[in-house]
């Protein structure tokens, strides 16, 4: 275990005991340092970390306070795209779709995934384009059927998979950068080939932290994203 790691579990216990108290500020990053015998480094990522699980909140120039002692993991995240109105008006086409080895991650190495690759518009207009990849394993009954029906216009595959098969995901790492468009790419923009977009990708785990899901946006639109906690055990916002 990490140095920040044993910092933050320590600071975890304080904060779960009621040593550190709901609505009081936290020691400042100084004594901390100080007390934990490391650097400031350290210290503020212990403190990200408890950040993470929303139990103390921290602004720029002041010390933080703790505002829960329930841990809430940002597991799924939800971007404009998602608001009702656009789910309202936006359509999708399946562009491709079946079983093949994964070139993704390697750490679906060589088995086989059920890969979906779909295009979204608004009232016509390109917006973004969205590809997923699910291990065969770990949705026995998922079929290629279930996505030339096209029932699912408005969901991600996550959502898909959560919602109708009860896929449960106790994980997800989220990784953000950007992209130079290959052709398919630039001509569903109706943009020139070398056009830049943001890419998002997003790992799924179970709680045993085995990959489950691979979940890829690409868009040259302006997405604000939003992490939100919610407890797929249930399926109910905390």
């Amino acid at each position: 275990m990490t140095i920040y790691n044993q910092i933050y579990t320590q600071m975890l216990k304080l904060i779960k005991s009621g040593s550190w108290k709901i609505g009081e500020k936290i020691p400042s990053e100084n004594y901390l340092k100080n007390h934990y015998k490391v650097n400031r480094l350290t210290v503020r990522k212990a403190l990200e970390l408890l950040q993470n699980e929303s139990l103390i909140s921290k602004q720029k120039g002041s010390r933080a306070k703790v505002i829960s002692n329930r841990s809430k993991p940002k597991v799924n995240f939800s971007t404009t795209l998602d608001e009702p109105k656009l789910k309202e008006i936006r359509s999708s086409m399946v562009v491709d779709f079946g079983i093949k080895k994964s070139h993704t991650s390697k750490k679906f190495n060589d088995e086989n995934v059920f890969e979906v690759k779909r295009f979204f518009y608004d009232n016509k207009e390109p917006r973004y384009i969205a590809r997923g990849q699910v291990l065969i394993s770990a949705v026995p009954e998922l079929s290629e059927k279930v996505f030339s029906l096209q029932k699912f216009n408005h969901a991600s595959l996550s959502e898909i998979l959560v919602n109708k098969f009860n896929f449960k995901i106790y994980n997800q790492k989220i990784v953000s950068n950007s992209i130079i468009l290959t052709k398919d790419e630039a001509d569903f923009f109706q943009v020139s080939q070398n056009s830049a977009a943001t890419k998002w990708v997003s790992f799924f785990f179970d709680k045993d932290q085995h990959l489950l899901l691979i979940d890829t946006e690409i868009s040259i639109k302006n997405i604000y994203i939003d992490l939100v906690y919610k407890d797929f055990n249930n399926n109910e916002k905390i």
